[in-house]
């Protein structure tokens, strides 16, 4: 093939991916995850007033939390943020995609990937040995991030392993320690007893690195939940923030630090469209396994969420939607991707917008009874909405 006519194909191709996007752009889709601008930055900033001194590293980890993670970094750009934390260089991509922000990847990362990442814009955890021979011998300039196990007991590294880890950056000299973090295992617990241990373990590692010569820019323990309580604040100087961000109270109504987060706001709603109405008989059955039997006439709609969007067979005839403020009851097993409700006593039509999560937590769709009902935390629950689900920021 000639220059010219791979040159012309490559054009044609290319018009052609553009031709696509645009008509993605411009259809409009059936279910939609829209995402308050307004209750992002509002719960950003009360962890910032209360601790205004401090450097908060927003976490967008697994979607930001299934917010959708393009949408949230354009957000937190009217901001100022020194790092956001993903799991992944392939995170890190996306959010580039929108916002030149640095980012600190925690997740752990394939040592054949270290090469080729720009590490002027990433930070990088480590968690083991072998991360830092490769990071030695590939010899790139990087900030890195030693977190420290005090008692959860994941990835971490040991405090009695941390002088042969300091010894290694030393004679390393393209590797600067810039962070320093642990996290704690029981912090949204009323009872903080676990907490103070890892506190106390945490000193010593921090002692350990400062009587080593190392100054490290970074300090934190704090993630939403610890932020709230007292400990060590004299030494922390950031945290991370992660689920409260998107609104939840990682904390318990009855712990004396709750009403400190009473002002977070929902950022994210999740409507979806009634596609097809049906007229039943009594005694007729609905959905897999027949396991709901019609009582008696009813009108059932059927709406196209089902498990892959994330709606848990869990709360197979055991949740609600909303059409305004009127409950639709699930009736019988989600499907895939379709679930059946009554609206028997409701005039609606075909393409209504009907309510799958609400921001109103006077109505039982919202996250908290969601996660209730899956017998799971409203965590589970927006990470698992599908990221083909259209995110929009309002």
């Amino acid at each position: 093939m000639s220059i010219f006519r791979t040159l012309f194909s490559l054009k044609r191709n290319s018009l052609s991916l553009w031709e696509r996007v645009g008509v993605r752009a411009k259809l409009k889709t059936l279910n939609n995850i829209y995402i308050s601008r307004e209750n992002i930055l509002n719960n950003f900033d009360i962890f910032q007033k209360l601790h205004p001194e401090w450097d908060i590293f927003p976490v967008l980890k697994s979607n930001a939390y299934g917010h959708g993670i393009r949408e949230i970094a354009n957000i937190l750009k009217e901001r100022k943020i020194k790092y956001i934390a993903v799991d992944s260089y392939f995170e890190a991509l996306k959010i580039w995609e929108v916002s030149n922000v640095k980012i600190l990847i925690i997740g752990y990362s394939m040592l054949e990937n270290l090469s080729k990442m720009n590490f002027k814009k990433t930070s990088l955890v480590v968690y083991d040995l072998g991360t830092l021979e490769e990071l030695a011998r590939i010899w790139k300039p990087v900030n890195i991030h030693l977190k420290l196990d005090t008692g959860m007991h994941r990835q971490w590294i040991y405090i009695e392993d941390l002088p042969f880890f300091l010894e290694f950056i030393k004679k390393h000299k393209n590797i600067n320690l810039e962070w320093v973090v642990t996290h704690f295992a029981d912090a949204d617990s009323v009872d903080n007893s676990y907490s103070i241990f890892q506190e106390k373990l945490f000193k010593q590692g921090i002692d350990i690195i400062k009587n080593a010569w190392f100054n490290p820019k970074y300090i934190h323990s704090d993630n939403s939940a610890a932020s709230v309580k007292w400990f060590w604040k004299n030494v922390c100087n950031s945290l991370r923030l992660g689920i409260s961000l998107y609104w939840v109270n990682p904390l318990e109504p009855d712990d004396k630090y709750f009403e400190k987060l009473k002002n977070l706001k929902l950022a994210l709603t999740f409507n979806s469209t009634l596609i097809l109405k049906k007229d039943i008989k009594k005694w007729e059955n609905v959905s897999y396994n027949c396991t709901f039997e019609a009582p008696q006439d009813m009108t059932i709609w059927i709406i196209p969420v089902g498990y892959y969007e994330w709606l848990s067979r869990k709360l197979s005839s055991n949740f609600q939607f909303y059409f305004k403020n009127s409950p639709l009851p699930i009736l019988g097993r989600v499907c895939m991707n379709l679930t059946i409700v009554d609206i028997s006593w409701l005039e609606v039509n075909v393409w209504d917008r009907i309510e799958i999560i609400s921001d109103n937590l006077s109505k039982n769709n919202n996250i908290y009874k969601m996660a209730e009902r899956s017998e799971t935390i409203p965590y589970e629950c927006f990470t698992r909405l599908s990221e083909t689900i259209r995110r929009e920021i309002i």
